[in-house]
């Protein structure tokens, strides 16, 4: 996005705030924000696609890059073949600049390929010449040199059919070829090919490895280049038969060595009418490979058709060229075509070593003609082989004479010195140098032709010659030629690796005469003949055994010193296919120094079956010696070996395996994957965008195993599955509708990106497979939360769509639970609500049949709202199921009781559904809103209605005129914003309203009456320095158009919303820009803050659904900040088409409400056992100290009176008429302690009272023995009352004696008993007969209280009455004395 340049210079002096604007204590910036919809696959939002994700062609082979979070669509092939192999050449950053794929396809968006091309990031396809002319098993793309391997089944490149035979190279014709991707063209292979198809590549060490089913190199004699080198011709005796009689053109020499047009001297015609010849006799043996032939056009004349013949035995030679109109190699014997123009035309020898090699001439036999005669323009011949005569530019040191011997084909040199003289200095410097032209660098067998010696009769003379070979750049070889032969023989002399002549080295021969020959005893001259050298290309290898090893720098100055391919130094058993090879570590050296060799192949010598390593030295068994089927693919990641194909376990039976594994190189052991799959895997590739530890395996597998012994069920897939190789267990992939025919990616690179690519005939391909729900983390990455057999599955109906979401967390110290609702179910049975635990969708809570529409939590309660699903009963007619709203209590696990939501009487109970739950923050309050009319049948509460959390109780709003579902709702600034439909008199009707709770009433908002239609979603703008701001989002009622508006505090306004019509947004959310990828928003000088409807500074607008964006491209999730457009997101379902985003939320802490919580019953329980059992223990303790007081007072009253009896007793001894008697003494025991005291009482009152007082006393110590039933164990030990325990002051016992605290027991349970609310005298039973009676036995403490102090007070008054009797009665006495 780019904004003017007036407005950058503006904004450069902000630059970088953006960031810095985001509020501190925004938790949007932490944590995860999840991404809820209707989807099956999820990939970044990309251009190339049009933004959509890619919806394809299945009945068409499509290729596909993939990156961790995105996916391309890189090209569609027809679907007459399959894509098989691929490679990629990256870009610094780890993008892809260019791939290349293989495989038995023929073309590529209506443009002809050959079995391979190259497509680059932009689109760009490169056919590579035509491609090869047979299947394609490999590709491999060495970076440092920007060339691809190619490997297959196939015998040539096309471009080395069509150009002309002459450039058909035999690099063209043996299952590997090499193309350089920088220079558009097909390199020279040094080996020529191979005799047999190439499966796989790898790199080791800076050496390319091909493995497949092949033997040996095929660069012999055959198959070097046709023009290896020009025979001289102007060297050759060439005449010609029937020629014309046209003066100039009657020899046919004038076809040899020619630049001009049929002109004089020029060009060869025969006589008018008649067919003709010429013969070309060559000055030596030689192997010719091609016939170049230029036509005449002299007059109307030329050769329609010809044949070649052998001179030395006049067999016709079979010949082949290029069908101008098929591009084809046709071939023709005995007469071959030529077409009447002024072009080259090329024609090669087709016969074998047995009929071509030694051939002394060949004749060219015109059969027919054009016009009046036949003839030719221009005429060349090439030959297989290096044949080296004597040129001119050799060189001669020496007295070297040129020798002509009658019965010898041409000449030859000689040298010839005194026998005494072969190892002096002057014979030993006489040498002839030749440099050979070597095309192409390989392995040649160097043959020298010696005369024989019977031609000159100097047999006597021939000694030894010393060839010196310059074969290589520092590297010579000294061989010793014997020449003692009869006959002309063509001797071999050495087998050497020569490279390709430059024009900085050559390979060069010297010859001299060798000082250690041996010569005849009687010869005088010793005798060195040259002729010629040939070097003729020989097959490199024959021990390959399925490997070579290739360096990948074919430049001339690596192939100076050695050869830069071969076989391993060591070998694997004859006729072994090798399917598989790749390199890694080996026993944790944590080095790349090993080869891993898989296949089909056994050594039971060596101890290896179908798996095999190589150190650089010597190929070696695996632990258990290897595997117990085929080996089809392996790749190492970490310092692990994982291997995919066709086999049950380790060879010796030790492991089980199927069809998948791992080989740990530290441990060296076999492990099994899970419980493996139940098909043959295909392709083993690192998965390198979901990071360096992940593995995929391809094939044709519908079943992941479940591991032995466990309880889990097995997995169902679909021919690609991806194992995680740091958690040991099957992880989530790319979502790709269909097996894939090529997954290939490279080892992961720690850089920007990491690209896989993935061919087949797929319906839907993205970058991950999220069934509905996906995180975006707080790196800007999205993750996928699928996990193989625990995702998220469509429902019964097949409807798979998450509409809602949320993370619960008990508290600050928990980790939050990703909650999530819709219309879905899981693996364990749940459905339309689940919970996210441990990478696993379980279930959160039963009996929800109904479409989950929303989630909101307040403290601990979650409250689910949706579609209401009930169904009654066949047999009983009961009602059940999801009404439409549930509260459930997520730590108690329990769902809260409340009366169900509910429509109009005549209405279907499954029309009711809640849009909304809205929590009152700092209440008990939450606010539901949907489509419904009561709550519990009673209470109207149309579309919307609160609930109290604690009480369970529904109560209504004040009266609305909501005539319509509401559709969303929000609280600002304590006012609740509420979408709907209301009814606004004879106005027009609003769409938006508030409720304000402080006055319970509703309120219209400034500008609402605005909005051009209803209104589907509300946002707040929580980032706003004016509190109360939200977003709104609707549909218009004129077009269904979406449109968004903004309320600022005070008012409204409509934003210039450039969103394409049919777009539905589902939702809107203001996301910090920190949290979104620097890639997709560009940097912070784009944006344009000058817009009507401005966004927080910081922050951009997150909008969700399926939208269509202004330039036409589609996403399900884009980025708006003034007036501009950022897609993001992009989806699509299992039905290939476009997928929607409904929700996006972040991981932040739930609202705060005032909950009262309730007690278990349990608890309940042994709370009111406890606050009884403390009541019990109160009362008696209240009993107690009450007992106590009361004894006290009773003791108290009791020693007053004894002591005013010992008074009145003290007195009575002293008085006239009365008679002294000795005080006893009473010792208060067990069983007279009730006696005494009544005794002491008695005795108090004995002066004044008469019998009746003295009989009540019997009555009331009667009755108290009947009260008062103690055991003797329980009495009150005490002692003797006497003087000396009395105060004398008081007349009260002392308080320290121990007798005074008996006696005030005593004397306390004494006035109990005889207290008139314990006993009562019961005159119907006679005067005499007393007893004890309880009046009221629930009397409380406080009757109790008044009674004891009531008796206390009355036994003040008697015994104040008795003191006074006493005193009367002494003064009566003394007056009457």
């Amino acid at each position: 996005f780019e904004s003017s340049s007036e407005f950058e210079s503006d904004f450069s002096s902000d630059e970088g705030s953006l960031l810095d604007d985001v509020d501190a204590g925004d938790k949007s910036d932490e944590g995860g924000i999840g991404i809820v919809g209707g989807f099956n696959g999820v990939s970044s939002f990309s251009p190339n696609n049009g933004g959509a994700s890619l919806a394809l062609d299945k009945d068409m082979t499509s290729v596909v890059s993939l990156s961790k979070d995105s996916g391309i669509l890189l090209g569609t092939f027809t679907a007459d073949g399959q894509i098989t192999a691929g490679c990629s050449f990256y870009n610094s950053d780890g993008s892809i600049s260019q791939s290349f794929f293989g495989g038995t396809v023929t073309s590529l968006n209506s443009t002809n390929v050959g079995y391979v091309v190259g497509v680059d990031s932009s689109g760009l396809v490169d056919v590579m010449s035509g491609g090869v002319d047979g299947p394609v098993n490999a590709l491999y793309c060495d970076q440092g040199t920007n060339q691809v391997f190619v490997g297959g089944n196939f015998t040539s490149t096309i471009a080395g059919l069509t150009t002309s035979i002459a450039t058909m190279r035999s690099a063209s014709t043996g299952s590997m070829a090499i193309y350089s991707a920088g220079n558009k063209s097909w390199q020279q292979v040094p080996f020529i090919g191979l005799d047999g198809p190439v499966f796989d590549f790898a790199e080791f060490e800076g050496l390319v490895y091909a493995v497949g089913a092949f033997s040996s190199t095929v660069d012999n004699a055959t198959h070097v280049p046709l023009n290896t080198q020009p025979l001289n011709l102007t060297a050759c005796n060439i005449v010609g038969g029937n020629n014309a009689e046209i003066a100039g053109f009657t020899d046919p020499r004038n076809t040899i060595c020619t630049t001009k047009r049929d002109q004089e001297n020029n060009t060869w015609l025969l006589r008018d009418l008649l067919d003709g010849y010429m013969t070309i006799n060559f000055p030596f043996k030689a192997t010719p490979s091609l016939l170049r032939l230029m036509n005449t056009v002299y007059d109307g004349r030329g050769t329609k058709s010809f044949r070649v013949l052998a001179v030395e035995n006049n067999q016709v030679l079979t010949m082949s060229y290029i069908d101008p109109e098929t591009k084809t190699e046709l071939f023709c014997s005995p007469a071959c075509p030529l077409a009447q123009n002024d072009d080259w035309q090329e024609f090669r020898f087709v016969d074998g070593d047995a009929m071509l090699a030694n051939i002394t001439g060949v004749m060219i036999k015109i059969d027919s003609y054009y016009g009046m005669g036949g003839g030719l323009n221009k005429v060349e011949i090439y030959q297989r082989g290096n044949t080296l005569p004597l040129r001119p530019s050799s060189t001669f040191v020496g007295a070297w004479t040129e020798t002509t011997a009658a019965s010898y084909r041409g000449t030859y040199r000689t040298l010839t010195v005194n026998a005494a003289d072969v190892a002096s200095a002057q014979v030993q410097n006489s040498v002839i140098t030749m440099a050979p032209y070597i095309p192409e660098p390989g392995f040649y067998t160097v043959y020298m032709m010696v005369p024989g010696c019977q031609n000159t009769n100097t047999c006597r003379s021939r000694s030894s010659a010393h060839v010196l070979l310059m074969s290589n750049r520092g590297l010579s070889k000294l061989i010793q030629v014997n020449q003692y032969n009869i006959q002309d023989e063509e001797v071999e002399v050495a087998r050497i690796y020569a490279p390709a002549s430059t024009s900085d080295f050559s390979a060069t021969v010297q010859i001299s005469l060798s000082p250690n020959g041996v010569v005849d005893d009687q010869a005088t001259t010793v005798e060195l003949v040259v002729d010629y050298i040939r070097f003729e290309r020989v097959t490199s290898y024959t021990n390959l055994t399925g490997v070579i090893q290739l360096n990948p720098d074919l430049t001339t100055s690596s192939q100076l010193s050695q050869a830069i391919y071969g076989p391993l130094s060591d070998s694997l058993p004859d006729d072994s296919v090798v399917y598989s090879v790749t390199s890694g570590v080996a026993n944790d050296t944590h080095r790349d120094n090993t080869l891993f060799l898989g296949g089909m192949f056994s050594d039971s010598s060596n101890g290896y079956y179908n798996i095999a390593l190589y150190d650089g030295h010597n190929i070696k068994p695996l632990n258990a010696t290897g595997l117990h089927g085929t080996v089809n693919s392996m790749s190492f990641v970490g310092t692990s070996l994982y291997v995919g194909g066709d086999f049950n376990g380790t060879s010796d039976h030790a492991t089980a395996l199927n069809n998948v594994a791992q080989y740990n190189t530290t441990d060296q052991m076999w492990y099994s994957l899970s419980g493996g799959v139940d098909k043959p895997v295909t392709s083993v590739v690192p998965y390198s965008p979901f990071g360096p530890n992940v593995v995929a395996f391809a094939g044709a597998f519908s079943t992941l195993y479940a591991a032995s012994g466990s309880k889990d069920a097995n997995i169902t897939a679909s021919g690609l599955c991806m194992w995680d190789a740091t958690d040991s267990k099957w992880t989530s992939m790319p979502y790709i509708k269909n097996t894939p025919t090529l997954l290939f990616a490279d080892a992961w690179k720690d850089q920007s990106y990491n690209f896989a690519l993935t061919a087949g005939s797929f319906s839907a391909v993205a970058a991950l497979e999220a069934n509905g729900a996906v995180v975006l983390s707080s790196s800007g990455q999205i993750e996928s939360l699928n996990t193989p057999g625990e995702s998220l599955k469509p429902d019964a109906q097949g409807r798979l769509t998450v509409n809602s979401g949320l993370w619960y967390a008990k508290d600050n110290t928990t980790t939050p639970v990703l909650i999530v609702g819709g219309q879905f179910q899981t693996q364990d049975g749940a459905t339309n609500i689940a919970q996210l635990r441990d990478g696993k969708w379980q279930k959160l809570l039963d009996g929800i049949n109904g479409e989950v529409l929303s989630i909101n939590n307040a403290a601990n309660l979650l409250f689910v709202g949706g579609v209401a699903n009930i169904t009654a009963n066949a047999d009983n007619g009961k009602l059940s199921g999801f009404s439409g709203l549930v509260v459930y209590n997520v730590d108690k696990d329990d769902v809260l009781g409340i009366q169900q939501l509910q429509g109009p009487s005549d209405s279907d109970p499954s029309a009711v559904r809640v849009n909304k739950v809205a929590i009152r923050a700092d209440t008990s309050m939450v606010v539901v809103g949907g489509n419904f009319t009561t709550a519990g049948g009673l209470l109207s509460c149309p579309y919307i209605c609160t609930l109290d959390i604690n009480e369970s109780q529904w109560s209504p709003l004040s009266s609305s005129t909501l005539i319509d579902a509401v559709t969303d709702m929000l609280f600002a600034d304590k006012l609740l914003v509420v979408a709907g439909t209301f009814k606004n008199g004879t106005e027009p009707t609003d769409y938006l309203m508030t409720y304000d709770f402080d006055v319970s009433s509703w309120a219209n908002i400034t500008g609402a009456e605005n909005l051009p239609g209803p209104v589907t979603s509300l946002t707040p703008a929580d980032h706003e320095e004016t509190a109360g701001m939200y977003y709104i989002v609707g549909t218009s009622s004129k077009d269904k158009s979406p449109y968004l508006a903004k309320y600022d505090g005070t008012s409204i306004t409509i934003a210039d919303f450039t969103i394409g019509a049919k777009s539905d947004v589902h939702s809107i959310l203001l996301v910090p820009r920190s949290r979104i990828p620097s890639s997709v928003l560009g940097s912070s000088s784009n944006l344009n803050r000058r817009s009507n409807m401005p966004i927080p500074s910081g922050y951009v607008l997150a909008v969700s659904g399926d939208l269509f964006l202004p330039n036409g491209q589609r996403a399900s999730n884009a980025f708006f900040y003034d007036n501009q457009w950022a897609g993001f997101l992009s989806t699509i379902q299992s039905n290939s088409s476009p997928g929607f985003i409904n929700s996006v939320f972040y991981e932040i802490p739930p609202t705060n409400v005032y909950q009262r919580h309730k007690l278990s019953v349990a608890l309940v329980i042994l709370i009111a056992i406890a606050i009884a059992l403390g009541i019990t223990f109160l009362i008696v303790l209240i009993g107690l100290v009450y007992i106590y007081m009361r004894n006290r007072r009773e003791a108290a009253a009791t020693a007053s009176a004894a002591s005013a009896a010992l008074a009145a007793t003290a007195g009575g001894l002293g008085g006239a008429g009365t008679t002294k008697t000795p005080l006893t003494t009473t010792r208060l025991g067990a069983g007279t302690a009730v006696g005494a005291g009544s005794g002491f009482m008695a005795a108090a009152g004995a002066a004044s009272m008469g019998s009746k007082r003295n009989t009540q006393g019997d009555h009331y110590r009667n009755m108290a023995g009947v009260r008062d039933t103690w055991a003797e164990d329980n009495a009150f030990a005490g002692e003797p009352v006497s003087y000396e325990n009395i105060n004398p002051n008081t007349g009260r016992l002392n308080s320290g004696s121990p007798a005074g605290l008996a006696s005030l027991a005593l004397a306390g349970r004494q006035a109990a008993v005889s207290s008139d609310t314990y006993v009562h005298y019961d005159e119907k039973n006679g005067g005499d007969t007393k007893y004890a009676h309880r009046d009221d036995a629930n009397e409380s403490l406080d009757s109790i209280f008044e009674s004891a102090a009531a008796e206390a007070e009355a036994e003040e008054k008697n015994l104040a009455r008795e003191r006074a009797a006493s005193a009367s009665s002494r003064e009566g006495a003394i007056g009457g004395t």
